[in-house]
Protein backbone atom coordinates (compact mmCIF):
# COMPACT_ATOMS: atom_id res chain seq x y z
CA UNK A 1 0.00 0.00 0.00
CA UNK A 2 1.26 3.45 -0.78
CA UNK A 3 -0.46 4.84 2.62
CA UNK A 4 0.02 3.05 6.10
CA UNK A 5 -2.02 0.01 5.93
CA UNK A 6 -3.96 0.97 9.38
CA UNK A 7 -5.29 4.11 8.44
CA UNK A 8 -7.43 3.02 5.43
CA UNK A 9 -8.66 0.28 7.07
CA UNK A 10 -9.62 2.40 10.38
CA UNK A 11 -10.95 4.87 7.83
CA UNK A 12 -13.36 1.88 6.74
CA UNK A 13 -15.24 1.20 9.99
CA UNK A 14 -18.47 1.30 9.88
CA UNK A 15 -19.02 4.50 12.04
CA UNK A 16 -18.23 8.24 11.77
CA UNK A 17 -14.82 9.74 12.68
CA UNK A 18 -12.50 12.38 12.28
CA UNK A 19 -8.90 12.44 11.55
CA UNK A 20 -6.36 15.40 12.28
CA UNK A 21 -3.42 15.93 9.83
CA UNK A 22 -0.95 17.78 10.96
CA UNK A 23 2.38 18.58 9.45
CA UNK A 24 4.56 22.26 9.00
CA UNK A 25 4.12 24.02 5.42
CA UNK A 26 5.55 21.74 2.72
CA UNK A 27 5.18 18.23 4.69
CA UNK A 28 2.93 17.02 2.14
CA UNK A 29 -0.67 17.05 4.15
CA UNK A 30 -2.76 17.84 1.03
CA UNK A 31 -0.72 15.10 -1.03
CA UNK A 32 -1.39 12.80 1.20
CA UNK A 33 -5.29 14.20 1.88
CA UNK A 34 -5.56 13.34 -1.58
CA UNK A 35 -4.21 9.62 -1.79
CA UNK A 36 -5.79 8.80 1.02
CA UNK A 37 -9.12 9.23 -1.62
CA UNK A 38 -7.46 6.68 -3.96
CA UNK A 39 -6.13 4.17 -1.44
CA UNK A 40 -9.21 4.18 0.12
CA UNK A 41 -10.71 3.62 -3.54
CA UNK A 42 -8.50 0.90 -4.25
CA UNK A 43 -8.47 -1.43 -0.66
CA UNK A 44 -12.55 -1.00 -0.07
CA UNK A 45 -13.82 -0.50 -3.97
CA UNK A 46 -17.20 -2.02 -2.44
CA UNK A 47 -17.57 0.93 0.08
CA UNK A 48 -15.50 3.65 -1.64
CA UNK A 49 -16.14 5.73 -4.99
CA UNK A 50 -15.46 8.69 -6.59
CA UNK A 51 -18.73 10.06 -5.33
CA UNK A 52 -18.26 9.63 -1.53
CA UNK A 53 -15.22 12.28 -1.99
CA UNK A 54 -15.31 15.96 -0.61
CA UNK A 55 -12.35 18.32 -1.05
CA UNK A 56 -13.03 21.64 1.11
CA UNK A 57 -10.26 23.79 0.30
CA UNK A 58 -9.31 27.06 1.51
CA UNK A 59 -6.12 27.15 -0.05
CA UNK A 60 -5.92 26.13 -3.50
CA UNK A 61 -8.47 26.67 -6.74
CA UNK A 62 -9.99 23.53 -8.23
CA UNK A 63 -7.73 24.24 -11.92
CA UNK A 64 -4.60 25.15 -9.76
CA UNK A 65 -5.07 21.48 -7.62
CA UNK A 66 -6.31 19.68 -11.07
CA UNK A 67 -3.05 21.11 -12.82
CA UNK A 68 -1.18 19.84 -9.41
CA UNK A 69 -2.07 16.48 -9.16
CA UNK A 70 -3.30 15.71 -12.47
CA UNK A 71 -4.31 12.37 -11.04
CA UNK A 72 -6.78 13.21 -8.76
CA UNK A 73 -9.34 13.35 -11.77
CA UNK A 74 -9.43 9.66 -11.62
CA UNK A 75 -10.77 9.81 -7.85
CA UNK A 76 -12.32 13.22 -7.22
CA UNK A 77 -15.13 14.99 -9.16
CA UNK A 78 -14.58 18.97 -10.04
CA UNK A 79 -18.34 19.25 -8.28
CA UNK A 80 -17.04 17.75 -5.02
CA UNK A 81 -14.21 20.37 -4.41
CA UNK A 82 -15.63 23.04 -2.86
CA UNK A 83 -13.14 26.42 -3.54
CA UNK A 84 -12.74 28.92 -0.94
CA UNK A 85 -9.39 31.45 -0.87
CA UNK A 86 -9.65 33.30 2.53
CA UNK A 87 -8.93 36.50 0.70
CA UNK A 88 -12.04 36.39 -0.70
CA UNK A 89 -15.04 35.06 1.32
CA UNK A 90 -15.28 37.95 3.00
CA UNK A 91 -16.97 39.82 0.46
CA UNK A 92 -19.03 36.37 -0.66
CA UNK A 93 -22.33 36.77 1.96
CA UNK A 94 -23.53 33.48 0.13
CA UNK A 95 -20.07 31.88 0.15
CA UNK A 96 -20.58 28.50 2.77
CA UNK A 97 -17.14 30.05 4.79
CA UNK A 98 -19.03 33.10 5.70
CA UNK A 99 -20.08 32.39 9.28
CA UNK A 100 -19.45 29.35 11.43
CA UNK A 101 -23.16 28.39 11.40
CA UNK A 102 -23.17 28.69 7.68
CA UNK A 103 -20.29 26.06 7.15
CA UNK A 104 -21.74 23.67 9.89
CA UNK A 105 -25.00 23.72 8.17
CA UNK A 106 -23.62 23.27 4.53
CA UNK A 107 -21.08 20.86 5.46
CA UNK A 108 -23.99 18.79 6.88
CA UNK A 109 -26.26 18.81 3.83
CA UNK A 110 -22.93 18.02 1.85
CA UNK A 111 -22.21 14.58 4.25
CA UNK A 112 -26.12 13.49 3.58
CA UNK A 113 -25.71 13.52 0.04
CA UNK A 114 -22.76 11.72 -0.37
CA UNK A 115 -23.00 9.27 2.56
CA UNK A 116 -20.51 7.19 3.31
CA UNK A 117 -18.48 10.72 2.54
CA UNK A 118 -14.79 11.34 3.60
CA UNK A 119 -14.38 14.90 3.41
CA UNK A 120 -11.35 16.62 3.33
CA UNK A 121 -10.84 20.55 5.19
CA UNK A 122 -7.92 21.77 4.06
CA UNK A 123 -6.83 23.58 6.00
CA UNK A 124 -8.57 23.76 9.13
CA UNK A 125 -6.64 26.75 10.47
CA UNK A 126 -8.08 28.55 7.28
CA UNK A 127 -11.47 27.67 8.00
CA UNK A 128 -11.39 28.79 11.47
CA UNK A 129 -10.39 32.27 10.94
CA UNK A 130 -12.58 33.14 7.53
CA UNK A 131 -15.26 31.70 10.03
CA UNK A 132 -14.03 33.70 13.07
CA UNK A 133 -14.95 30.05 15.38
CA UNK A 134 -13.30 28.81 18.05
CA UNK A 135 -11.27 25.37 16.74
CA UNK A 136 -12.22 23.33 19.84
CA UNK A 137 -16.07 24.02 19.20
CA UNK A 138 -16.10 23.64 15.47
CA UNK A 139 -13.98 20.23 15.79
CA UNK A 140 -16.52 19.17 18.69
CA UNK A 141 -19.66 20.54 15.85
CA UNK A 142 -17.65 18.17 13.10
CA UNK A 143 -17.66 15.17 15.57
CA UNK A 144 -21.49 15.75 15.89
CA UNK A 145 -21.85 15.86 12.16
CA UNK A 146 -19.87 12.47 11.79
CA UNK A 147 -21.67 10.39 13.86
CA UNK A 148 -25.17 10.13 12.12
CA UNK A 149 -24.12 10.57 8.84
CA UNK A 150 -21.19 8.05 9.59
CA UNK A 151 -18.69 10.02 7.88
CA UNK A 152 -15.05 10.66 8.01
CA UNK A 153 -13.84 14.44 8.62
CA UNK A 154 -10.06 15.00 7.57
CA UNK A 155 -9.08 17.95 8.86
CA UNK A 156 -5.84 19.10 8.02
CA UNK A 157 -3.86 21.53 10.39
CA UNK A 158 -0.46 23.70 10.27
CA UNK A 159 1.89 23.04 12.38
CA UNK A 160 3.00 19.65 14.19
CA UNK A 161 2.42 21.15 17.88
CA UNK A 162 0.40 19.67 20.59
CA UNK A 163 -3.10 21.27 20.60
CA UNK A 164 -6.16 21.22 22.25
CA UNK A 165 -7.79 18.97 19.22
CA UNK A 166 -5.50 16.02 19.67
CA UNK A 167 -7.97 14.30 22.11
CA UNK A 168 -11.07 15.29 20.57
CA UNK A 169 -9.97 13.86 16.89
CA UNK A 170 -9.82 9.98 16.84
CA UNK A 171 -6.97 9.54 15.22
CA UNK A 172 -3.78 11.84 14.61
CA UNK A 173 -1.20 11.86 11.75
CA UNK A 174 1.84 14.03 11.69
CA UNK A 175 4.21 14.30 8.56
CA UNK A 176 7.63 16.05 9.09
CA UNK A 177 10.26 16.99 7.11
CA UNK A 178 14.33 17.24 7.51
CA UNK A 179 17.55 18.20 5.86
CA UNK A 180 20.45 15.91 6.55
CA UNK A 181 23.54 16.60 4.95
CA UNK A 182 21.74 18.49 2.04
CA UNK A 183 19.11 15.50 0.97
CA UNK A 184 15.60 15.84 1.97
CA UNK A 185 14.10 13.05 4.41
CA UNK A 186 10.12 12.80 4.95
CA UNK A 187 8.67 10.61 7.70
CA UNK A 188 4.87 9.84 8.94
CA UNK A 189 3.92 9.33 12.29
CA UNK A 190 1.05 7.86 13.72
CA UNK A 191 0.39 9.32 16.67
CA UNK A 192 -3.13 7.80 17.78
CA UNK A 193 -5.68 5.64 15.88
CA UNK A 194 -8.52 5.36 18.60
CA UNK A 195 -9.13 1.66 19.14
CA UNK A 196 -6.47 0.34 16.37
CA UNK A 197 -3.40 -1.37 16.72
CA UNK A 198 -0.37 0.99 15.54
CA UNK A 199 2.14 -1.65 13.30
CA UNK A 200 4.98 1.07 12.71
CA UNK A 201 4.81 4.59 14.77
CA UNK A 202 7.28 5.94 11.73
CA UNK A 203 7.56 5.16 8.34
CA UNK A 204 9.34 7.17 5.48
CA UNK A 205 7.75 8.59 2.40
CA UNK A 206 8.14 10.43 -0.90
CA UNK A 207 6.14 12.62 -2.99
CA UNK A 208 7.42 11.80 -6.04
CA UNK A 209 5.34 12.33 -8.77
CA UNK A 210 3.09 14.38 -7.04
CA UNK A 211 2.20 11.20 -4.89
CA UNK A 212 2.43 9.96 -1.31
CA UNK A 213 4.39 6.75 -1.25
CA UNK A 214 5.82 4.55 1.56
CA UNK A 215 9.27 4.11 1.18
CA UNK A 216 9.07 0.01 1.21
CA UNK A 217 11.37 -2.74 3.28
CA UNK A 218 13.36 -4.73 1.79
CA UNK A 219 11.91 -8.01 1.23
CA UNK A 220 15.13 -10.36 1.75
CA UNK A 221 12.75 -13.68 1.22
CA UNK A 222 12.38 -12.59 -2.22
CA UNK A 223 15.74 -12.93 -3.57
CA UNK A 224 15.27 -16.43 -3.50
CA UNK A 225 12.75 -16.06 -6.22
CA UNK A 226 14.25 -15.81 -9.72
CA UNK A 227 15.34 -12.75 -10.63
CA UNK A 228 13.93 -10.83 -14.16
CA UNK A 229 17.18 -10.22 -15.27
CA UNK A 230 18.18 -9.70 -18.74
CA UNK A 231 21.94 -8.27 -20.15
CA UNK A 232 22.59 -4.46 -20.67
CA UNK A 233 25.19 -4.34 -23.47
CA UNK A 234 28.48 -2.39 -22.01
CA UNK A 235 29.15 0.78 -24.74
CA UNK A 236 32.98 1.08 -25.42
CA UNK A 237 33.50 3.40 -22.86
CA UNK A 238 31.36 2.52 -19.87
CA UNK A 239 30.13 -0.70 -18.46
CA UNK A 240 26.62 -1.42 -17.57
CA UNK A 241 25.45 -2.50 -14.18
CA UNK A 242 23.46 -4.95 -15.18
CA UNK A 243 20.63 -2.36 -13.66
CA UNK A 244 19.09 0.09 -15.57
CA UNK A 245 17.77 2.19 -13.18
CA UNK A 246 21.20 1.92 -11.22
CA UNK A 247 23.11 3.03 -14.45
CA UNK A 248 20.51 5.63 -15.06
CA UNK A 249 21.33 7.08 -11.52
CA UNK A 250 25.46 7.17 -11.72
CA UNK A 251 25.59 7.48 -15.26
CA UNK A 252 27.04 4.14 -16.02
CA UNK A 253 30.76 3.73 -15.14
CA UNK A 254 33.37 4.48 -16.84
CA UNK A 255 36.44 1.13 -17.55
CA UNK A 256 39.43 1.44 -15.40
CA UNK A 257 37.26 2.85 -12.30
CA UNK A 258 36.80 1.62 -9.07
CA UNK A 259 33.21 1.12 -7.16
CA UNK A 260 33.28 1.71 -3.59
CA UNK A 261 29.86 0.32 -1.72
CA UNK A 262 29.74 2.07 1.57
CA UNK A 263 27.13 -0.22 3.75
CA UNK A 264 25.87 1.45 6.75
CA UNK A 265 24.75 -0.30 10.16
CA UNK A 266 21.78 -2.55 10.13
CA UNK A 267 22.02 -3.11 5.94
CA UNK A 268 20.90 -6.74 4.99
CA UNK A 269 23.59 -8.42 3.59
CA UNK A 270 21.11 -9.39 0.72
CA UNK A 271 20.89 -5.63 -0.48
CA UNK A 272 24.45 -6.06 -0.92
CA UNK A 273 24.38 -9.36 -2.57
CA UNK A 274 21.71 -8.57 -5.08
CA UNK A 275 23.48 -5.41 -6.48
CA UNK A 276 26.78 -7.51 -6.67
CA UNK A 277 25.15 -10.44 -8.58
CA UNK A 278 23.73 -8.09 -10.81
CA UNK A 279 26.90 -6.82 -11.83
CA UNK A 280 28.69 -10.68 -12.06
CA UNK A 281 26.01 -11.76 -14.01
CA UNK A 282 25.96 -8.59 -16.91
CA UNK A 283 29.65 -9.57 -17.07
CA UNK A 284 29.68 -13.25 -17.41
CA UNK A 285 27.14 -13.33 -19.85
CA UNK A 286 29.00 -10.89 -21.95
CA UNK A 287 31.90 -12.87 -21.83
CA UNK A 288 33.85 -10.74 -19.35
CA UNK A 289 35.38 -12.82 -16.01
CA UNK A 290 34.78 -12.04 -12.24
CA UNK A 291 37.35 -12.22 -9.24
CA UNK A 292 35.73 -12.23 -6.31
CA UNK A 293 37.01 -11.89 -2.41
CA UNK A 294 33.35 -12.02 -0.86
CA UNK A 295 31.17 -9.77 0.72
CA UNK A 296 29.64 -10.62 3.87
CA UNK A 297 27.58 -13.66 3.38
CA UNK A 298 28.42 -14.20 -0.16
CA UNK A 299 29.75 -17.73 0.28
CA UNK A 300 30.25 -20.30 -2.49
CA UNK A 301 26.92 -22.00 -1.70
CA UNK A 302 25.40 -18.74 -1.91
CA UNK A 303 26.95 -17.90 -4.85
CA UNK A 304 26.05 -21.39 -6.94
CA UNK A 305 22.97 -21.14 -5.67
CA UNK A 306 21.77 -17.35 -7.74
CA UNK A 307 24.11 -18.68 -10.87
CA UNK A 308 21.50 -21.32 -10.82
CA UNK A 309 18.18 -18.11 -10.22
CA UNK A 310 20.75 -15.63 -12.61
CA UNK A 311 21.73 -17.84 -15.59
CA UNK A 312 25.17 -17.86 -15.87
CA UNK A 313 26.30 -21.76 -13.85
CA UNK A 314 27.40 -22.85 -16.87
CA UNK A 315 30.14 -19.78 -16.69
CA UNK A 316 31.32 -20.28 -13.23
CA UNK A 317 34.22 -22.56 -13.75
CA UNK A 318 35.20 -20.28 -16.82
CA UNK A 319 34.90 -17.05 -16.10
CA UNK A 320 34.28 -16.44 -12.39
CA UNK A 321 37.27 -16.99 -9.35
CA UNK A 322 36.36 -16.55 -5.85
CA UNK A 323 39.08 -16.52 -2.92
CA UNK A 324 37.47 -17.96 0.11
CA UNK A 325 39.11 -18.91 3.77
CA UNK A 326 39.99 -22.71 2.88
CA UNK A 327 40.54 -23.45 7.12
CA UNK A 328 37.13 -22.11 7.67
CA UNK A 329 35.59 -24.05 4.66
CA UNK A 330 37.13 -27.43 5.08
CA UNK A 331 35.19 -28.10 8.35
CA UNK A 332 32.09 -29.63 6.06
CA UNK A 333 32.36 -32.67 3.38
CA UNK A 334 30.33 -30.33 0.88
CA UNK A 335 32.43 -28.17 1.33
CA UNK A 336 35.92 -30.10 1.30
CA UNK A 337 33.86 -31.86 -2.54
CA UNK A 338 34.19 -28.11 -3.61
CA UNK A 339 37.88 -27.94 -3.77
CA UNK A 340 37.99 -29.49 -6.56
CA UNK A 341 36.38 -26.74 -8.79
CA UNK A 342 38.01 -24.12 -10.61
CA UNK A 343 35.98 -21.44 -9.22
CA UNK A 344 36.70 -21.77 -5.92
CA UNK A 345 40.13 -20.27 -4.71
CA UNK A 346 40.98 -21.69 -1.00
CA UNK A 347 43.48 -19.31 0.70
CA UNK A 348 45.49 -21.74 3.20
CA UNK A 349 46.73 -19.35 5.30
CA UNK A 350 46.46 -16.05 6.84
CA UNK A 351 49.93 -13.98 5.08
CA UNK A 352 49.27 -11.21 2.53
CA UNK A 353 51.87 -12.63 0.13
CA UNK A 354 50.14 -16.03 -0.14
CA UNK A 355 46.50 -14.16 -0.87
CA UNK A 356 48.88 -11.79 -3.47
CA UNK A 357 50.44 -15.08 -5.40
CA UNK A 358 46.64 -16.02 -5.59
CA UNK A 359 45.62 -12.45 -6.80
CA UNK A 360 48.31 -12.54 -9.73
CA UNK A 361 47.85 -16.26 -11.16
CA UNK A 362 43.87 -15.33 -11.00
CA UNK A 363 43.48 -12.87 -14.08
CA UNK A 364 45.93 -15.28 -16.23
CA UNK A 365 43.38 -18.18 -15.37
CA UNK A 366 40.56 -15.82 -16.19
CA UNK A 367 42.13 -14.50 -19.20
CA UNK A 368 43.48 -18.22 -21.11
CA UNK A 369 39.73 -18.69 -20.51
CA UNK A 370 39.16 -15.48 -23.20
CA UNK A 371 37.43 -13.70 -20.40
CA UNK A 372 37.65 -9.84 -22.42
CA UNK A 373 36.90 -7.77 -19.59
CA UNK A 374 37.36 -8.13 -15.52
CA UNK A 375 35.25 -7.52 -12.49
CA UNK A 376 36.63 -7.70 -9.32
CA UNK A 377 34.48 -7.33 -6.41
CA UNK A 378 36.32 -6.93 -2.93
CA UNK A 379 34.75 -7.21 0.40
CA UNK A 380 36.97 -5.38 3.35
CA UNK A 381 35.41 -7.02 5.67
CA UNK A 382 37.04 -10.57 4.90
CA UNK A 383 40.44 -9.06 3.84
CA UNK A 384 40.34 -6.98 7.12
CA UNK A 385 39.71 -10.58 9.23
CA UNK A 386 42.52 -11.99 7.27
CA UNK A 387 44.99 -9.77 7.03
CA UNK A 388 44.53 -7.32 9.69
CA UNK A 389 44.70 -3.59 9.44
CA UNK A 390 48.59 -3.33 8.22
CA UNK A 391 47.98 -4.25 4.77
CA UNK A 392 44.61 -2.73 3.88
CA UNK A 393 45.78 0.45 2.40
CA UNK A 394 48.02 -1.39 0.41
CA UNK A 395 45.59 -3.83 -1.16
CA UNK A 396 43.24 -0.86 -1.49
CA UNK A 397 45.70 0.90 -3.69
CA UNK A 398 46.89 -2.00 -5.63
CA UNK A 399 43.22 -2.53 -6.64
CA UNK A 400 42.97 0.59 -7.69
CA UNK A 401 45.58 0.95 -9.94
CA UNK A 402 45.76 -2.43 -11.23
CA UNK A 403 41.91 -1.29 -12.32
CA UNK A 404 42.94 1.30 -14.43
CA UNK A 405 45.77 0.23 -15.97
CA UNK A 406 43.65 -2.47 -17.58
CA UNK A 407 40.97 -0.72 -18.12
CA UNK A 408 38.43 -3.29 -16.26
CA UNK A 409 36.27 -2.65 -13.17
CA UNK A 410 36.29 -2.84 -9.71
CA UNK A 411 34.05 -2.88 -6.58
CA UNK A 412 35.18 -2.75 -3.41
CA UNK A 413 32.68 -2.81 -0.03
CA UNK A 414 33.53 -1.44 3.19
CA UNK A 415 31.28 -1.75 6.22
CA UNK A 416 30.95 -0.28 9.66
CA UNK A 417 32.96 -2.71 11.04
CA UNK A 418 35.91 -1.19 8.74
CA UNK A 419 35.96 1.80 9.18
CA UNK A 420 39.30 2.79 9.57
CA UNK A 421 39.82 2.01 5.58
CA UNK A 422 36.33 3.46 4.69
CA UNK A 423 38.00 6.37 3.97
CA UNK A 424 40.79 5.37 1.93
CA UNK A 425 38.40 3.86 0.16
CA UNK A 426 36.56 6.39 -0.45
CA UNK A 427 39.73 8.54 -1.77
CA UNK A 428 40.63 5.87 -4.38
CA UNK A 429 37.70 5.24 -5.99
CA UNK A 430 35.66 7.18 -9.12
CA UNK A 431 32.25 6.39 -7.50
CA UNK A 432 31.11 6.42 -3.77
CA UNK A 433 27.91 4.67 -3.28
CA UNK A 434 26.11 4.74 0.12
CA UNK A 435 23.92 2.67 1.73
CA UNK A 436 22.20 3.10 4.89
CA UNK A 437 18.70 2.25 6.96
CA UNK A 438 16.69 5.55 7.72
CA UNK A 439 12.80 4.37 9.91
CA UNK A 440 13.35 0.22 8.35
CA UNK A 441 14.04 1.50 4.66
CA UNK A 442 17.25 1.19 2.82
CA UNK A 443 18.44 4.19 1.23
CA UNK A 444 20.67 4.38 -1.88
CA UNK A 445 22.60 7.17 -2.93
CA UNK A 446 25.88 8.56 -4.14
CA UNK A 447 28.10 10.38 -2.71
CA UNK A 448 30.58 10.96 -5.75
CA UNK A 449 28.95 11.63 -8.05
CA UNK A 450 26.68 12.91 -6.31
CA UNK A 451 22.74 11.97 -6.30
CA UNK A 452 19.64 12.40 -4.93
CA UNK A 453 18.61 9.72 -2.52
CA UNK A 454 16.11 6.56 -3.71
CA UNK A 455 14.85 3.76 -1.75
CA UNK A 456 15.64 0.57 -2.81
CA UNK A 457 14.13 -2.64 -2.48
CA UNK A 458 12.30 -5.92 -4.48
CA UNK A 459 9.01 -6.13 -6.39
CA UNK A 460 7.49 -9.06 -7.55
CA UNK A 461 6.01 -8.91 -11.24
CA UNK A 462 4.62 -12.93 -12.80
CA UNK A 463 6.49 -14.75 -10.09
CA UNK A 464 10.05 -13.04 -10.55
CA UNK A 465 12.03 -10.47 -8.89
CA UNK A 466 13.39 -7.11 -9.86
CA UNK A 467 15.47 -4.32 -7.87
CA UNK A 468 13.37 -0.66 -7.65
CA UNK A 469 14.46 2.35 -7.05
CA UNK A 470 11.91 5.00 -5.67
CA UNK A 471 13.05 8.31 -5.48
CA UNK A 472 12.65 10.73 -2.00
CA UNK A 473 11.48 14.02 -3.04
Amino acid sequence: MNLPREIPEFLNRQHGQTLLIKGRTGTGKTTFALSLFAELMRAFPERFQKKNFLYLSSRVDTPSLETQFPWIKEILSSENIVDAIPTAVHDSESSIFSDELTFISAVNDRLLSLEPCVCVIDSFDAIVEATQSDPQRLVVALSHLSAPTKAKIVLIQEGDHDSPLDHIADSIIVLTKTMTEGKLWRSIRIDKLRGTRIQKGVQGFTLFDNRFQLLPHYDAEQTRRPPAFEVIPHSAGKFSSGIEKLDEIIGHFRRGSTIFLDIGRGVQNEVTNTLVLNFIANFVLQGGGVVMVPPNKLSFRRLKSAALRYGFVDQLNTRLRLFVSAISELSTSSSRAELGEPYYKPIASRESKDLENAWIRVPEELRSQDCTNILNIVGFGWLQSRLGLKDLPQWATRIANDTARESNLSIVIGYSSTAEINKYLADLSEVHISLSIKAGATILRAINPPTAQYCIFLSEDGGKTSIGFREIV
